[in-house]
């Protein structure tokens, strides 16, 4: 049973079922130990993280046009 919840790297949404897998202890290769397939919610949030290699999470967010999840729940409660 899994008890942590990982958040999308993107927006920021629960992502429950996100189940990470590594290549390597982060000592074999040049990944240091990061998962395989990051964590994101939908197919939007992924493309962002791949299309903005070189900017920190938040700058991609941007750079997309993706909100905050925080902000996106809050405008819908």
């Amino acid at each position: 049973m899994k008890l942590k919840v990982d958040n999308c790297l993107i927006c920021g949404k629960p992502v429950p079922d996100y189940e990470p897998e590594f290549c390597c202890s982060g000592q074999e290769c040049g990944c240091y130990g990061q998962p395989v397939e990051p964590c994101t919610c939908s197919d939007e949030c992924y493309k962002a993280v791949m299309d903005h290699i070189g900017h920190d999470m938040d700058k991609r967010r941007e750079l997309a046009g993706i909100k905050k999840w925080s902000e996106e729940k809050k405008r819908n409660d």
